[in-house]
């Protein structure tokens, strides 16, 4: 397969003698009948070269480090031993690259503000920080694949800050460009050749609307049962 065209790259998985395909076009003529002997595993076959080709790097610990910092699928046991211990020991220089700039003390500008202590103040009882934040998160068990992770480091936030920072940081990422490819779709449509002089705060809103109207009850109001 030759990945350097790829209008032409999957062209070799039907036979160049085969009568029903166009020499300019490369179209199948879908009146005739076409001799499919063979076609499954040539398709089956494509398509795994073309995984290799493009997501060759899907193992890679800096690509797994985001499976690694969800409680669902921490224990990657979907990958080798090997491949557990660097990717855990990726994570430990990300946590200790944060660790030396959170144990920096920093300036404020502005007068902290002091509290003040009431009997409810003193009887709460204060989350304990973890020392090991890695350690003892790699220790838990994995919640249920149904369970929300953003939700879980929510309420473990005051324990595991720093961890908390880094899942933030890379859980939200996508797998895949539908959802930014969708975004470009929605804003070509609003930006028309017949709408150049909207400015730009006014088509961020309008964006923003688009996007989001279907979590705004202002917008699309709940139908009423009585009615």
């Amino acid at each position: 397969m030759n990945f350097q065209d790829e209008e032409i790259a999957f062209d070799d998985i039907i036979d160049e003698d085969d009568d029903q395909v166009t020499a300019n076009s490369r179209k199948l003529k879908l009146k005739n009948p076409i001799n499919t002997r063979g076609m499954l595993n040539k398709i089956k076959s494509a398509l795994y070269i073309s995984i290799n080709h493009y997501w060759e790097n899907l193992t890679k610990p800096d690509a797994l480090l985001a499976s690694l910092l969800d409680p669902r699928m921490k224990d990657l046991s979907f990958v080798s031993p090997e491949r557990c211990n660097e990717i855990r020991d990726l994570l430990r220089e990300k946590y200790n690259e944060i660790y030396r700039q959170s144990s920096q003390p920093i300036q404020s500008k502005s007068p902290a503000k002091k509290k003040k202590n009431t009997l409810l103040t003193s009887l709460k009882k204060q989350p304990t920080r973890s020392y090991d934040e890695v350690t003892e998160y790699l220790q838990l068990e994995e919640i249920d694949l149904e369970s929300d992770p953003f939700n879980w480091w929510r309420e473990r936030e005051e324990k595991f800050p720093n961890l908390s920072f880094l899942a933030k940081k890379y859980l939200p990422v996508y797998a895949c460009s539908t959802a930014s490819e969708r975004l470009f779709s929605d804003a070509g449509n609003l930006l028309t050749n017949k709408r150049t002089r909207i400015s730009p705060n006014l088509f961020k809103q309008l964006i923003f609307l688009k996007r989001n109207a279907k979590n705004l009850d202002s917008i699309h109001k709940p139908a009423d049962d009585s009615d």
